[in-house]
Order: C-alpha cells, then sequence, then structure tokens
C-alpha cells in the first residue's frame, strides 16, 4: 500500500519536471532557430556590404581600363595609321609622313600612359603590333596572334570587350595580369586592329579582404579564381562553385560556409565572400547558453518548492486511499473522518454519507427482492402454454369435422395456422411458399368476415417457391388490397415470382397484382411518397392484423437488403394496382428457419 501511495506522488513529481523540462528545451531550441536566422541574416548583410564596397573600387580599376582603351577606340588619327599599309608606301614622301606620324601618336600614347605601371598596353594592326607601353624584352606583343581566344575579338561588335580569366605573367617579375581585348574596327565587320589591356592584380587584391571570419574571392564566369588575397590561389578552379547559382549556406570539404556574392558591371565576374558559419554562431550559442543556465536555476528552485507543495496536497489523498481499502475488504461500519473546504475534503465527506446511504439500501433491497420473487412467481403462474391454445383450436376442430361442418373446420384451421404465424416471431426469414400459405388463410378468414370473396393466384418460376424473404412481407399488401381496393366487391389477386440478373447476383421479383377500384393520380403520388418516406409508420397503419403496413414493408427491405431493393407502384382508376418488388434472391441465410405450420396438433 504505501508503494502505491509514493509512486502517486512519484508520478506528480515527475510529471511537475516534465512539464518544467520540456518548456526549458523548447525554449532553447527556439531561441537557438530563431536567433542564429537573425545573426545569420545580420552577417549576411554585412558580407553584402562589404562586398559592395570591394565591388566599386574593382569597378572603378575595370572602368578606368575602358576609359584608357575608349581614348585609343575614338581617336581618328590612331584609326588612320592602323588602316595604312606599309608596303604600299612606296615613294620616300609617303614613308616619311607615316614615319612622322606614327612619332606623333607614339608620343602622345607615351604621355597617356607613361605613368600607368599597373597596365600593359598593346596596340595591334592586323599583321603586326602598332604600339606598346613596355618593353618587348618583358612581353613579346606577336604572341597576342597566337593565343586562342584572339579570333574572338573579330566577332565581337564594335566597341565591345572581352576579359580574360586567363593570366598573363610577366617573363621578368612573374607578376600577375588580367586581360582586356577590343576590336578596332572601320565598319561594323572589318578589323583594322586590336586593343590589348594587362592590368596587374595587386590592384585588385587589396580589395579583397581576408582574415578568419571572412575570404574574398574575385571568380570569372567559369569559376576560376582571378584575384585573391593569397597569390598561390590565382588561376584555381573551385570545384564546388556553381554558375547557375549558390545557397546562402554551402558545404565545402565538410565545412559549412555563409556564401554572399555580388556580380560586376564591367564583366560576368563575380566578387565571392565566403564565411565560415561556425564563426558566425558562436557568439549566439554563447549567449544562449548562459540563458540556459540562469533559466535551468529558476526552473530547479521552482521545482523544489513545487515538490514540498505537493506532498503536503497528497496527503490527505494517501489517508483517504487507505480508507477505501479498508472499505474494499468489507469494513463498511468505518469512516474517514477527513474534512476540509477542498475538493479532497468534499470528496472525504461524500463517502462517509454514501456508505451511510448504502446500509439503508441494502435493508431497502433485501425487502424489495423478497416481493420481486413473490410478483415473479405468480406472473409463472399465470401465464398460458401457447401450444395448450394451439391444441384446444384443432380439438375444437376435429370435433366440428365429427360433425360434419367441414367449412368452419377449415376456418378454425386457417385461425390456428395465422395465430401460430403471429405468436411464433423469432424466425425472420421464412421461404416464399410459406409466407404464401399465410396469405391464403389470411384470405379465407377475410373472406368469411367480409361480404365479398377475393379469390388469391399465384404462379411461380421454378425454385422461387424456396427463396428465403423476410417474414409477414406479402400479408400486408394484400390486406391493404382488400380493405382499399375491392371494398364491398368481389375481386382477384394475383401474386407472381420470378427470378431476375442483375449487379452480377440472381435477383427474386415479387409483383402483387388486383383488380380492385385502383387509384387516381394524386392518390398514387401520395402511396408513393409514403413508400419512400424512412420516418416510421403512423399509429393507424399499425393497427393491422400482422402489425406491419404497406410503408413498412418497404422500409424493411431498405433496412436488410440496402440499396439492392427496387420497388415500384403502379396503378390505374377502375382498372387496379400492381406493387413489384425486386431484392436479392437467397435460399440460405444465417438465422433463418422455417415456421412450424402444422396446425393439426
Amino acid at each position: 500500500m504505501l508503494t502505491r501511495q509514493d509512486s502517486l506522488r512519484k508520478k506528480l513529481v515527475w510529471s511537475a519536471l516534465i512539464c518544467f523540462v520540456i518548456p526549458l528545451a523548447v525554449i532553447y531550441l527556439v531561441t537557438n532557430y530563431f536567433t542564429r536566422d537573425i545573426i545569420l541574416e545580420k552577417v549576411v548583410l554585412n558580407a553584402e556590404d562589404s562586398l559592395k564596397v570591394a565591388k566599386s573600387e574593382i569597378n572603378s580599376v575595370f572602368e578606368q581600363t575602358l576609359n584608357l582603351s575608349n581614348f585609343v577606340l575614338m581617336n581618328n588619327e590612331i584609326r588612320q595609321m592602323l588602316m595604312v599599309n606599309k608596303a604600299e608606301l612606296a615613294l620616300p614622301q609617303q614613308k616619311q609622313e607615316y614615319a612622322v606620324n606614327f612619332s606623333k601618336l607614339s608620343r602622345i600614347l607615351d604621355d597617356l600612359f607613361i605613368q600607368k605601371d599597373d597596365f600593359q598596353v598593346t596596340i595591334l594592326g592586323v599583321k603586326e603590333p602598332f604600339y606598346t607601353n613596355y618593353s618587348h624584352s618583358d612581353l613579346n606583343p606577336r604572341l597576342w596572334y597566337e593565343k586562342s581566344w584572339f579570333p574572338h575579338l573579330n566577332e565581337l561588335p564594335m566597341f565591345s570587350s572581352y576579359w580574360l580569366g586567363e593570366h598573363v605573367q610577366s617573363a621578368k617579375t612573374k607578376t600577375a595580369y588580367v586581360t582586356m581585348g577590343r576590336p578596332i574596327k572601320r565598319t561594323a565587320s572589318i578589323p583594322i586592329g586590336y586593343m590589348i589591356v594587362n592590368v596587374n592584380e595587386r590592384l585588385i587584391r587589396p580589395y579583397l579582404t581576408t582574415n578568419e571570419n571572412q575570404e574574398m574571392i574575385l571568380l570569372d564566369a567559369s569559376g576560376v579564381v582571378i584575384s585573391h588575397d593569397d597569390p598561390a590561389r590565382i588561376g584555381e578552379k573551385l570545384l564546388w562553385w556553381k554558375q547557375e547559382g549558390m545557397g546562402r549556406t554551402i558545404e565545402i570539404e565538410g565545412k559549412k560556409y555563409i556564401y554572399v556574392e555580388q556580380r560586376l558591371e564591367s564583366n560576368d565576374w563575380r566578387v565571392v565572400s565566403l564565411i565560415p558559419l561556425s564563426a558566425a554562431i558562436d557568439k549566439n550559442r554563447q549567449v544562449l547558453f548562459i540563458s540556459f543556465i540562469v533559466q535551468a536555476l529558476f526552473f530547479s528552485l521552482f521545482f523544489g518548492l513545487l515538490t514540498i507543495r505537493i506532498s503536503a496536497l497528497t496527503k490527505p489523498i494517501r489517508d483517504l486511499s487507505v480508507f477505501v481499502t479498508k472499505i474494499g475488504r468489507g469494513q463498511l461500519d468505518e469512516r474517514n473522518g477527513i474534512r476540509g473546504h477542498n475538493e479532497v475534503g468534499h470528496l472525504a465527506k461524500t463517502i462517509d454519507f454514501m456508505l451511510d446511504r448504502i446500509q439503508e439500501m441494502f435493508e431497502q433491497i433485501t425487502v424489495e427482492q423478497a416481493k420481486k420473487r413473490k410478483a415473479e412467481l405468480e406472473m409463472l403462474q399465470a401465464q398460458i402454454n401457447p401450444h395448450f391454445m394451439f391444441n384446444l383450436l384443432n380439438s375444437i376442430r376435429l370435433n366440428i369435422l365429427v360433425q360434419g361442418d367441414r367449412e368452419n373446420a377449415e376456418l378454425i384451421k386457417s385461425l390456428s395456422s395465422l395465430l401460430r404465424m403471429t405468436i411464433n416471431r423469432d424466425n425472420e426469414f421464412i421461404p416464399l411458399q410459406e409466407e404464401v400459405d399465410t396469405v391464403l388463410h389470411y384470405v379465407k378468414l377475410m373472406n368469411f368476415r367480409h361480404a365479398n370473396q377475393v379469390r388469391v393466384a399465384y404462379n411461380f418460376e421454378n425454385g422461387c417457391e424456396q427463396a428465403l424473404v423476410p417474414r409477414f412481407m406479402i400479408q400486408p399488401l394484400i390486406e391493404n388490397a382488400i380493405i382499399h381496393g375491392f371494398e364491398q366487391y368481389d375481386g382477384e389477386i394475383f401474386i407472381e415470382a420470378s427470378k431476375e440478373k442483375g449487379d452480377g447476383r440472381e435477383l427474386l421479383q415479387i409483383k402483387v397484382r388486383d383488380n380492385g377500384i385502383g387509384m387516381t393520380e394524386g392518390k398514387l403520388k401520395e402511396l408513393q411518397a409514403k413508400s419512400e418516406d424512412d420516418h416510421d409508420a403512423q399509429d393507424s397503419e399499425r393497427k393491422s392484423f400482422s402489425g406491419i403496413g404497406v410503408k413498412n414493408v418497404f422500409q424493411r427491405l431498405r433496412l436488410v437488403y440496402g440499396e439492392s431493393v427496387k420497388s415500384t407502384i403502379e396503378s390505374e382508376s377502375g382498372v387496379g394496382t400492381t406493387i413489384t418488388l425486386i431484392f436479392p434472391f437467397e435460399c440460405e441465410r444465417a438465422g433463418a428457419q422455417r415456421v412450424d405450420g402444422n396446425s393439426s396438433g
């Protein structure tokens, strides 16, 4: 008993503990989830801001490159010099004029590019170099014609540029350059020269910050590193990078990073930022851990106070449990004596009052049981055995037969059979032949009772007489025809039974047709509406011989066979009425048994 008392207190304590631990865990998880997203969003915004600054500075370098090249492309004197074929300069005067003009243009270009040490400018003719601002010993300008990408310059529109992710290295200094090529065209399709500018990668590198919390990379359209804080990584192809787009977080060599990118306006290159995810959320974890410890301490304090309070509250319940155990052992004279203004005190007081009432009820029940047994004995003695009544009717019938009154003997026989069918209501289903036999007995008695004479004939397709049908299914239809169809006239009722095929199984069709007075169209519609109504039949219907009205016939068939039942009512005033019933054909059914129709005793 003590174990059960302790287990109740333990269950309450464990329930309280769960109620504390689960919210604490949920608060931690939810806080971690939402603050992580907030911190992640803040890191992304900071990374985007720094990328915008880097993109702006790198764009300015490329814009400067474009501006230098625009001067050359727009200079008419340079364009005219490039169109001159030196092989056609036959006269000394023409050669001298070309040399003077070339020297003049060279000085202009030198003045323009003299302070551009980080730019290697090359102006090429169609067949040979025209101008460079660097020594040919550092870089042979004729090598440009041999580059695999060089023919693409001819396909570019005028004033277009071709940026290369390929990096050219100076032979002496091993300095990395980024290359831009532009065609110089006389018309939209005829090139007269080319301008190639190498931009020193060191102009871009200072704008790409790389530290333990952030790494910036300049990538071309295929994911090749163009510029990086670590020169050794220039030219490296990043296998994890995807041109069609990247998510906010990516995984590289098993480590997660926050990924942000900005596109350059000058070309299809991107400035990419990588921030380790762990570095971004470390501070968040520290704050969450401190918050979790503080909450855990407060929850522990509250849990201790709650445990003390639970012990105080469960003491009356433990005492009441001990008392109820004594009552269960039969000690009904015991009383708990627990009182209070709370639910436990009210329950204990109610139990004491209940025990007082139980003792009073025991005495009352003893008296009532004695009276009940006496009444049951008297009722059993007053019952009449139905078989005694049937045997008595058969004895009267035999006596009438002995006296030669065969007609009245047959009437008593029909009455006996009909009463046997009525009293024996254990069997719900009977063969169709027995149902019709009952109808014949009923009609014989009705003809005796009324002045008119109704004749019943039937015709069954072979095998239909053994089909099981609900008991008293046809009799209400015959009764309705006799009372409402013939009134005081003689008539005929014809019963047909046949088999049909439908829905993959065999169906039984029963037609009950009379040649009575029929019904008007309004009366027919009223009867059809009643037959389709599933509400209970009125009292007037229940006053029929079997207690089953015409409406109940349709209701019973629908309850037994469901949607498989089809019924129609056809009538014409002055001609007669036909009722057709169609339902599944059955010769065996669980719980069905034949009625003992032996009326001879």
